[in-house]
């Protein structure tokens, strides 16, 4: 085996390894960090403002959470009081 196929090899090992280690992160959307949920997104327990990341996380949190959810925009002014 020459150096230029060694080379490679050692490239195509290394990138099959950092594919794998990343393959195996993932990122759950939890219910409980949810404090209001609107339309357009949500604020979490901290009071920091999330956008909805899939359209499925809106359908469950307004599901399971029904009291907590509000069919309207977080800043829409005709709301303003009903926050």
């Amino acid at each position: 085996m020459n150096f230029k196929t060694a080379a490679i090899l050692t490239v195509l090992g290394s990138a099959l390894t950092i594919s794998s280690a990343h393959a195996a992160v993932t990122v759950r959307f939890d219910l409980g960090n949810v404090r209001m949920g609107y339309t357009d997104g949500y604020y979490d327990n901290d009071n920091h403002w999330h956008r909805w990341r899939h359209h499925s996380d809106l359908m469950r949190f307004r599901q399971a959470h029904g009291d907590m959810y509000h069919q309207w925009r977080h800043n829409d002014r005709r709301h303003r009081d009903e926050r």
